[in-house]
Parts: C-alpha cells; structure tokens; sequence
C-alpha cells in the first residue's frame, strides 16, 4: 500500500462495488520489535480504514459508524496529546485509567466498545469466508456475529436499532465481488483478519489482566 493511500483513509477505492481489502492498512504486527504492545498511530490508522470500509454497507449504518469513528476519535486525541509517551495504546490506556476518578466514561471505555464493535465485524467476515456454500445472504452471518460479540451489552432499543441495520446488508457479491473475480479479495481478507484478530486478542487479555472489563449496557 502506498504511503498517500495510506495516508487517505477515505480514500475512493474503499467504496468501491466491493470491500478491497488488500487496500487496507493491515493491523499491527504484535511481537519483539515493538515490545509486544500495540502502536497506536498503526492501531489508529488501520482502524479509520476498516471503519470506512464498513460505511459502505450503506447510509443506515451511519450510526454504528458515527459510534466506532467517535472511540476511535477519543483514543486520537488522547495521544496527540503527547505522542512519545502514548506511542504504544497500553500505555495511553493505562495513563487514562490512573488519571481519572472514573476510567469507564474515558478513553479506556471508548477503546472497549470499539474492541466489542472491531470483534463483530472480524467474526461477520469470518463467517463469510466460511460460508462454503458461497450464499448471498450474508444477514445470517452479521446476526450470529452480533449475537456472540455485542448482544451481551446492549438493551431493548439498541437491540432494535441492530434489526433495522440487519435488515438493510448488502449481498455478498456486493461487498466482497463476484465469484469470478473475488478470490485475490478473499485471500487479501483472510490476511487482514487474521492480524485483526490478533489485535483484538491482545487487547482482550490486556482487559483482562487489568481488571478494565464491564459488562454495562447501553
């Protein structure tokens, strides 16, 4: 990917008939080299660029949108606030929560909906590329990966608001090609999610061992 597309987070190419995934940004490798923490500007960036790519679902998914790109707004301007120091996300998450009376109405509380949001899409694309039978439906698999990832959190009226977008998806065709021509997007997806996974792991573990967990809902 070059550095002006991935400089571009809005760039065309995203919204396209189909989800391009070899356009996307991959997330970041989580390994030695970065002291096996994540760095937040990739984290960032990666996460602007998935989230575009789910805006093309269509314009009544402009709220769980508006949702993840106001997390991902939060995190943003937490390490521009010194980005030395936050270079890596645990340690902005860590820094936010000691220096809060209230830490879940933060910056770690934005980042743990988003985690909950990034975990539905990864397991609805999963889900696609598991579909041996190649169906067109694709509700099925947003609803499964719904019910897994964000039904445990969410209450009577934001469960009704997930009907109405369910409702409303695209064919699978439309989102990752036609069976001619998708097998390099599929191939690109299946690398994209599996760092994708990877991210989203770690950060369940982080949660985990820093007791940063609720289960609240909205």
């Amino acid at each position: 990917m070059s550095e002006e597309s991935a400089d571009n987070s809005a760039a065309p190419a995203v919204c396209e008939a189909k989800i391009l995934f070899r356009q996307l940004k991959p997330f970041p490798v989580i390994d030695e080299n970065n002291n096996f923490k994540i760095e937040t500007a990739h984290f960032l960036e990666s996460s602007n660029q998935i989230i575009d790519a789910i805006a093309c679902f269509g314009k009544l998914f402009s709220p769980i949108v508006k949702d993840m790109r106001q997390n991902v707004q939060k995190i943003t301007d937490k390490y521009k606030q010194n980005e030395s120091l936050f270079k890596y996300l645990e340690d902005l998450i860590l820094k936010d929560k000691d220096g809060n009376d209230n830490p879940f109405d933060t910056v770690t509380d934005g980042l743990l909906w988003l985690k909950r949001a990034f975990e539905m899409m990864e397991q609805f694309f999963r889900n696609l590329l598991e579909d041996k039978t190649r169906s067109e439906q694709v509700k099925p698999h947003l609803k499964k990966a719904y019910e897994e990832c964000l039904l445990p959190y969410h209450g009577f009226l934001a469960q009704k608001a997930f009907q109405l977008l369910h409702s409303f998806l695209p064919s699978r065709s439309s989102l990752l090609g036609t069976s001619d021509s998708n097998m390099d997007n599929l191939k690109a997806l299946e690398e994209f999610l599996a760092l994708f996974r990877a991210n989203l792991t770690h950060l369940n573990e982080f949660y985990t061992k820093h007791d940063l967990h609720r289960t609240y809902k909205a």
